[in-house]
């Protein structure tokens, strides 16, 4: 990959599709639905310790706390998410490991025949707990959730430096698209 042009930085995008192979039962964690409080403190624990360029560039910038805000601000003016949809994973010690944030586009370009495409806002796995194969197993949980949901094709991106996410998402058998450049802004 050439270097990013000033100012960007590399995303590599993954689509899932019915016929693609289906997310197994389950793994090693366990899914509850997160609280907006909890979230906040993980999603900010995640972005202070993210391999994703974009992470890197925005909490320094703007802090922690700023950064979290600033996703949960875009999520309603793009994406739908019920209530029940984010989710809090818990290892076999009953203790919080890591969350998915799956929700749909609400633009009608992204829906075909009536449903909906999916996409996965944010993920993380808490440092302690990482290099232990729960970024799949967050993956296959929010493939799970869309199937449920009827959605006729998953969309989702990641820095293509960060490689646990780009892992995950080859090995839950996602399609793996070319990399393209996006504004670190």
């Amino acid at each position: 990959m050439d270097a990013a042009q000033p100012g960007h930085y590399w995303k590599t995008p993954f689509i899932w599709e019915p016929g693609r192979p289906e997310a197994p039962l389950r793994g090693a964690l366990r899914f509850e639905v997160a609280g907006d409080d909890w979230l906040r403190s993980a999603i900010g624990t995640v972005m202070s310790s993210s391999l994703d360029a974009s992470d890197r560039y925005t909490v320094p910038a703007i802090g922690e706390l700023a950064a979290v805000q600033e996703l949960f601000d875009l999520v309603p003016h793009y994406f739908e998410r019920p209530s029940t949809w984010w989710r809090m994973a818990v290892d076999g010690a009953n203790r919080a490991v890591g969350f998915v944030l799956p929700a749909t586009f609400k633009a009608e370009q992204r829906w075909k025949d009536g449903k909906p495409q999916g996409t996965i806002v944010y993920m993380g796995v808490l440092p302690e707990f990482r290099g232990r194969g729960y970024g799949l197993e967050l993956v296959h949980e929010a493939t799970r959730v869309f199937t449920q949901a009827n959605c006729w094709r998953i969309f989702c991106d990641t820095g293509s430096d960060n490689w646990p996410m780009v892992k995950a998402f080859r090995q839950a058998g996602y399609l793996e698209r070319s990399p393209w450049q996006r504004p670190l802004a």
